[in-house]
């Protein structure tokens, strides 16, 4: 019986030192450990012969030392944030009007969220623990959403300069109303194709030459 209780404290301390169970999941543990170890103890007392205590000792041994718990609450909840992360990820790349480098920040920002939240989930101890650290994960993962800043710019550009235009046109003196309009047409033209490029292009670069080729334009 010393060596089912020997058994039974060393797998306790075993369970106790695992950082990836709950305390709820190793208060469960022990006492599926425990609850084998008290059985062999009852065989132990009703066995008759030296031969039948020995084996009641090693299959009570053997019992204590099978109980190896499966960490669920801890993986559930990283999976849960692993999921968001993905979701907001896919939502990210496809904004049209973010370009490569917004869509990157943007990610390597909601990356850092779900990080620091599977850290979270990580040091907590109980299942409610575990719980508050992926509901504040997951908001924060789904909390990113960035504004774009390149293709509006770009195009506020374009559209100040296509007033600039107007005005100018609408200040000249040697054209009658008629050619004021077909220009300033000309010049709505240029600046809507402007636009177009602005919205189509992918990356930082190309919307500022789209930009600086519609301003000239």
């Amino acid at each position: 019986k010393q060596a089912i209780d020997e058994a039974l404290k060393a797998k306790e301390a075993a369970i106790d030192s695992r950082t990836d169970l709950t305390d709820e999941e190793k208060a469960v543990a022990r006492a599926d450990a425990k609850a084998k170890a008290d059985e062999a103890k009852k065989n132990i007392d009703n066995a008759t012969t030296d031969e039948a205590v020995s084996q009641a000792k090693t299959a009570g041994t053997t019992s204590i030392a099978s109980v190896n718990p499966t960490a669920q609450s801890k993986p559930a909840a990283k999976q849960a944030i692993d999921d968001a992360l993905k979701t907001k990820e896919a939502e990210i790349d496809s904004r049209t009007d973010l370009t490569d480098e917004e869509k990157a920040a943007a990610k390597a920002d909601a990356k850092v969220k779900a990080e620091e939240a599977k850290r979270n989930i990580d040091t907590a101890t109980t299942d409610e623990a575990v719980s508050q650290a992926k509901t504040a994960g997951t908001t924060e993962v789904n909390a990113v959403n960035p504004t774009a800043q390149s293709k509006p710019t770009a195009k506020q550009a374009i559209d100040d300069a296509l007033k600039a235009k107007e005005t100018e046109i609408d200040s000249r003196t040697d054209l009658t109303d008629e050619e004021k309009t077909a220009a300033k047409a000309d010049a709505k033209a240029k600046a809507d194709e402007a636009k177009r490029n602005i919205d189509t292009a992918t990356t930082d670069e190309a919307v500022s030459q789209a930009k600086t080729a519609g301003t000239t334009e």
